[in-house]
């Protein structure tokens, strides 16, 4: 016999059999509990005779009736909390990946909004599941919280909230001599400096609605740090700027690959930057590569990891040739060697 809870289950569903099933609406409605589905009636799929299902067994077959009896109507299924992994540890000044689990007996979400340390997240479909990369900035550490917005095809929708818990970074400093050209530029640079700025801050704000990944990121040289991401730049004595990239070894001439799938978004000269190339691998995501001796694609091309698109030189505002890395996040940087520690949703 089925024991007390799990009979009660069926009484309870038989008594609604003849009900309109009731639609989840408003702004924040609680998910119903688990093991009931709406509006179903019972049949011979379930009988008092079972004594082997489960309670997720139950479940499933309840959900599988609902269907079969009221048709394939999404917004019978219940709206249940979904499942969240972290693809990365939580570190300040680093990108967070957010796996998001449907839960195989409730209703799939049609669509995802993320916010965290007051900035969104944006979720696509990524290998069959939801996938999200996260923006945590320098100055952001400690206990925070994750919110998401689950919407759904009857315009239903369901708040979920998830603490979470952010590592400090320690940040180094140091102090560079340069051509007082690139510390203190003159006059009659202002101007591109001022129009470079603008254009590059719109670059990054514009969002491809899918993600272009397709595998995990590969880093584009040998990780041989010569200058970390975060650190404190002094340029002849003055504080201007902290790095906001990652400076990878590298003689000129050598080669320098995309990190990801995408699409190279520009590629062209910047006072600062020098030769440099931008990649878009979708969602607000932007991998950089800077002071290039040579450019080897052109804006608009795909691009696989691997894929070689430039070369080591020490063009704009540097000390040597190097590779400079640069991660981009819903147009706040970011370390871009936390890029090797995501680990995409399985195949």
């Amino acid at each position: 016999m089925l024991n007390d809870s799990r009979l009660l289950v069926l009484v309870v569903v038989a008594g609604l059999v003849a009900c309109t099933p009731a639609r989840v609406a408003g702004p924040n409605p609680a998910p119903p509990a688990d093991g009931a589905a709406d509006a179903v009636s019972p049949t011979p799929d379930v009988t008092a005779d079972d004594t082997t299902a489960t309670d997720e067994d139950l479940e499933a077959r309840l959900v599988e009736m609902a269907r079969t009896t009221r048709g394939p109507d999404a917004s019978l299924l219940p709206i249940k909390p979904v499942g969240i992994s972290w693809s990365s540890e939580p570190r300040e000044g680093s990108p967070l990946g957010i796996v998001l689990h449907d839960r195989p007996t409730g209703r799939a979400p049609v669509g995802i909004e993320g916010r965290l340390a007051d900035r969104g997240v944006t979720f696509g479909r990524l290998r069959g599941q939801w996938f999200g990369i996260a923006a945590v900035p320098i100055g952001t550490s400690g206990p925070q919280v994750l919110t998401l917005r689950l919407s759904f095809e009857d315009e239903s929708d369901y708040e979920q909230t998830v603490e979470l818990d952010v590592r400090p970074t320690r940040f180094a400093s140091t102090n560079l001599r340069v051509d007082s050209r690139f510390s203190s530029p003159p006059a009659d640079v202002l101007e591109r400096i001022r129009e470079e700025r603008e254009f590059v801050r719109g670059l990054l704000g514009t969002v491809t609605p899918e993600w272009l990944l397709d595998a995990p990121f590969e880093p584009p040289r040998p990780i041989d740090v010569t200058s970390p991401f975060g650190q404190a730049r002094m340029f002849n004595g003055e504080l201007r700027s902290r790095h906001t990239g990652l400076d990878l070894r590298g003689r000129p001439g050598a080669p320098v690959k995309a990190a990801g799938r995408g699409r190279v978004a520009f590629a062209g000269n910047l006072y600062f930057a020098g030769n440099a190339v931008y990649v878009d691998h979708g969602l607000g995501v932007y991998t950089g590569y800077f002071h290039l001796s040579r450019i080897l694609v052109a804006a608009g091309d795909e691009v696989l990891p691997g894929d070689l698109i430039g070369e080591v030189g020490a063009t704009g505002r540097v000390t040597g040739a190097h590779l400079h890395w640069y991660l981009s996040v819903g147009g706040q940087s970011l370390d871009a060697g936390s890029l090797l520690d995501l680990k995409l949703p399985d195949r």
